[in-house]
């Protein structure tokens, strides 16, 4: 795990925009800022993070490299993934607890029993806060894939407040396999609910019911007034391809970051969501 420093300086700033229909909607969208645009966490949000002082520094990271899409997104994961980490099981169709019918399986199976991990919230926060850091123009001639930057610079941090080494190592993993389909959901703790929260998102899954949200119910009317979609699943693929278009190692092959250039090659004059999107 390499490390990778940044600055965590953030300025006051402020974005506007119409909300979407819902997870993995961007209809409905008016504004749709450029990757320059700061978002802004309000009170009413920051009050709902985990208290520790590592927290703080992450989304001071976050606000300071991230365009408000991508921030409000990362958000919204780590409001999905707490909540995931208190429901058992999370219905999905590549839920785990299949897994009951082969017991041998189970048995080493790390969403099971011993090998069961946990992590917490303020690691969990950071492991969402920061999980797209790795798509920041910073980062753009860096010969890796943006899930690994993005490990990397969440373990840097992490260590820099003595967070304990297992606890760095589940943030680093989560993020570094988060765009894996069926193996970060075959894993638990951060990795399996990180996984899950970005599924949720991109109305891949279920979200988890309101009342398990942070903040309870009234969680719900701040996820969707104070944090805008401002067409993610467009901006998301597009800031994904721009990178592997400039430098071809960030998108090897099998990942989805090579699948969204595929999905941009097949059809160069497509301006909407990347055809190959939902392949995440």
């Amino acid at each position: 795990m390499g490390s990778r420093t940044s600055s965590n300086s953030a300025s006051a700033s402020s974005t506007g925009g119409t909300v979407g229909t819902g997870p993995g909607s961007d209809s409905g969208s008016i504004l749709s800022p450029s990757v320059s645009d700061q978002g802004t966490i309000t009170a009413a949000l920051r009050a709902l993070m985990p208290t520790h002082p590592v927290c703080a520094d992450a989304l001071a990271l976050a606000r300071s490299h991230l365009p408000a899409t991508i921030l409000y997104h990362s958000f919204r994961v780590y409001m999905y993934a707490h909540a995931s980490m208190r429901i058992t099981p999370w219905t999905d169709p590549a839920d785990p607890s299949l897994l009951l019918g082969f017991p041998g399986i189970a048995r080493i199976s790390p969403v099971f029993g011993e090998c069961v991990t946990s992590a917490p919230p303020h690691v969990l926060f950071v492991v969402c806060i920061l999980h797209a850091i790795g798509l920041a123009r910073e980062y753009d001639a860096i010969a890796e894939q943006f899930e690994i930057i993005g490990a990397d610079v969440a373990a840097h941090l992490l260590r820099s407040h003595n967070i304990p080494v297992l606890a760095v190592r589940e943030a680093w993993l989560a993020i570094a396999l988060h765009t894996n389909p069926t193996i970060a959901e075959r894993m638990s703790g951060a990795v399996r609910a990180l996984r899950f929260a970005k599924r949720a998102d991109f109305g891949l899954c279920p979200v988890p019911p309101a009342d398990s949200l942070p903040g309870g119910a009234t969680s719900a009317n701040l996820l969707k007034w104070q944090l805008p979609r401002l067409e993610i699943k467009k901006q998301l693929g597009d800031v994904i391809v721009r990178q592997a278009l400039r430098e071809s190692q960030k998108a090897p092959r099998g990942s989805w970051a090579a699948e969204l250039v595929r999905g941009k090659e097949e059809h160069p004059d497509w301006e909407g969501i990347n055809k190959c999107f939902n392949l995440f």
